[in-house]
């Protein structure tokens, strides 16, 4: 297997030093999604590679271990009691904070406990749920961004912007918790039933199983037809879990570039941030308004408002931070048509973990304020300073700028340090498209998918479709473990089907009660957003402007 130390060493490594204290365990995770206790899709599958994260566990770092692995790493053991039987993990990598293991697959399928032993005694039990599968991807960026993965249709390529796939050819992707396999054995294929879809479309899966290294699993899958981008998602499900959501680039067949028609991204642009030491630097510019339904108790409707807003930003991504996904997170989590971009989140630290999943970007200035010119005239949106990030809003009470008819806007800045001036073309906000099910999805059954339905939109536009669901930790009223998707459609369309496998990484919503009145935790949110159009300023590489109209819904998920 070409890469097995350089996708095991993409769990982050954080070495101390613990002499003579009992280690604590505070929390676990698959090695390569991450994905948070509390969400559905949680679990520590048999047979896979797992992060232990703790204190004292260690004096040194080890280096990454190479198979045969060993149950005991410089007389440190680790001990799983599930239904009365105790299994011992196989080390990859020993650290005083972290420590990188194999469950063996003789691990019983249940709830138990999970200790660390070192000279200094035994850790508390710390619980841990094990699963018969549950599949981590290997990605760039911790969980998250393109995956890492090979095109063995094209010489075994690295999946890159400029090395896309192409619609037919066979994808070599990685990861762990395919299921267990018999002595933890190596080139196995799994008998679990696993299925891999790529932009949303099913692919046909080639192998499933074992790699050559232990726990580390192996999937080969083609691309299936009909499938374009630079960010088409990529999740497998095994049985009623669904793993963590990457993303692949690909082209038409004869190219080797990707496009998205919302980007903007020219091949010359690729080219240039996807060299080594490149970068990107690029605005971002958007007006929008969001329409917001009041609360009904016994026929008496409360609050509900129009709010429009503006914003801009302007940052500097480097080659290293693009090929993780670094644009699809400066735009929010965008994804290519007909995919969705998933991710979760909590509200406070309720575990022990830390991850970096975040972007640090260079933020740029551009001058004391950007300037909003529309119908109703014109509205500045200052400069905001926050530890050293520079962003521009408008300022609050300015509700309402935008027609119910519409209209044209744009957008100017008289420069800044980093930023030269501009003065952007027009975005028309013309009709937006109507959601025409609202009334069907009060109540969304995670297991049967979302279809929501539209009509109208302007020719190019696209849609939207984003959900959100919060679920109290232990029955906390201020702890939440968020679950969120966002999805893309063309406006042509007029209709789109969030996939069950992107809803089964939500929790089920929880409620909140006040004054009498239940409010599910749950929301849905329609866009209809124009295509980008480009603007030109000294410093940028690229300058995006859109405007969008959006419609919130509250809506429990079950």
């Amino acid at each position: 297997m070409r890469f097995a130390g350089f996708a095991l060493a993409l769990a982050g490594i954080f070495a101390g030093a613990a002499l003579g204290q009992t280690p604590t365990v505070g929390g676990l995770l698959n090695n390569y999604s991450f994905t948070l206790p509390g969400l559905p899709n949680y679990g520590i599958a048999e047979g896979s590679i797992f992060d232990i994260y703790g204190t004292n566990m260690a004096s040194a770092a080890t280096s990454l271990q190479n198979p045969p692995l060993q149950s005991t790493l410089n007389g440190v053991t680790i001990d799983v009691t599930v239904n009365g039987t105790i299994t011992h993990p196989l080390f990859y990598f020993l650290s005083a904070d972290q420590i990188d293991a194999v469950l063996p697959s003789s691990t019983p399928v249940g709830t138990g406990t999970i200790t660390v032993t070192t000279s200094a005694g035994t850790s508390a039990p710390f619980p841990i749920t094990v699963v018969a599968a549950d599949f981590g991807l290997l990605t760039q960026n911790n969980g998250s961004g393109p995956v890492a993965g090979f095109n063995a249709n094209n010489n075994g390529a690295f999946l890159s912007f400029t090395a896309a796939a192409n619609p037919g050819e066979i994808l070599e992707l990685w990861g762990t918790g395919l299921g267990p396999v018999p002595g933890d054995a190596t080139l196995v294929q799994v008998t679990n039933p696993v299925q891999v879809y790529i932009g949303g479309v099913a692919a046909t899966v080639q192998y499933a199983g074992r790699s050559s290294y232990e726990g580390l699993d192996q999937l080969n899958v083609y691309v299936p037809d009909g499938v374009l981008g630079c960010f088409n998602s990529v999740e497998v499900v095994t049985g009623s879990y669904a793993s963590n959501f990457g993303t692949v680039p690909v082209a038409a067949k004869g190219s080797r570039t990707c496009a998205d028609s919302n980007s903007l991204l020219t091949s010359t642009l690729l080219n240039q941030i996807t060299e080594p030491g490149g970068s990107l630097s690029i605005g971002v510019i958007s007006v929008s308004q969001l329409t917001m339904p009041g609360i009904t108790v016994d026929g008496v409707t409360v609050g509900g408002s129009t709010i429009d807003t503006g914003s801009a930003s302007f940052e500097k991504i480097t080659s290293a931070q693009f090929n993780q996904g670094g644009f699809a997170a400066a735009l929010g989590g965008f994804s290519s048509n007909g995919s969705c971009f998933v991710d979760s989140f909590t509200t406070s630290d309720v575990s022990t973990t830390s991850l970096p999943l975040s972007f640090q970007f260079t933020s740029l200035n551009a001058g004391p304020d950007i300037n909003i010119s529309g119908p109703g005239g014109a509205i500045a949106m200052p400069l905001q300073t926050l530890k050293g990030v520079f962003s521009y809003t408008t300022p609050i009470g300015n509700t309402s700028f935008i027609p119910a008819a519409g209209g044209d806007f744009t957008f100017s800045g008289t420069g800044g340090p980093d930023v030269g001036a501009f003065t952007t073309p027009q975005v028309d906000i013309a009709a937006p498209v109507t959601w025409t099910n609202v009334s069907d999805l009060a109540t969304v059954t995670r297991s049967k998918g979302l279809t929501v339905n539209w009509t109208g939109g302007a020719t190019g536009s696209y849609v939207g479709i984003t959900g959100f669901s919060l679920a109290a930790v232990n029955g906390s009223t201020t702890d939440y473990i968020v679950g969120f998707f966002s999805c893309r459609a063309l406006a042509s369309a007029q209709t789109y089907t969030v996939p069950a496998g992107v809803l089964q990484t939500l929790p089920v919503s929880s409620t909140l009660s006040e004054s009498g009145v239940n409010i599910s935790l749950g929301f849905l949110l329609l866009s209809n957003e124009t295509a980008p159009t480009t603007f030109t300023a000294t410093g940028l590489d690229l300058g995006l402007v859109e405007a969008g109209v959006e419609s919130f819904l509250y809506a429990a998920f079950q």
